[in-house]
């Protein structure tokens, strides 16, 4: 097979779109993961005191702080 400048350039143009599609699987990935975790906090069961493990202010600036991780 004979390989012109063409098809040189479309096959890094494609090898290129994968490796941006896989940074942005993995990107969102990470994302899922921090919201899981977030969710998981929030949603926690009381203490056996009746408390609960984080107060509203707490989770608050944890959501802030999420969320600017996330460039939200």
């Amino acid at each position: 097979m004979i390989l012109t400048n063409k098809s040189i350039e479309r096959e890094k143009r494609a090898l290129q779109y994968e490796q941006l599609l896989a940074d942005e699987h993995h990107q969102l990935a990470l994302d899922r993961a921090m919201i899981l975790d977030f969710v998981y906090l929030v949603a926690a069961n009381k203490r056996r005191s009746g408390e609960y493990n984080n107060s509203r202010d707490d989770l608050r600036v944890k959501a802030g702080e999420l969320l600017s991780k996330l460039n939200l």
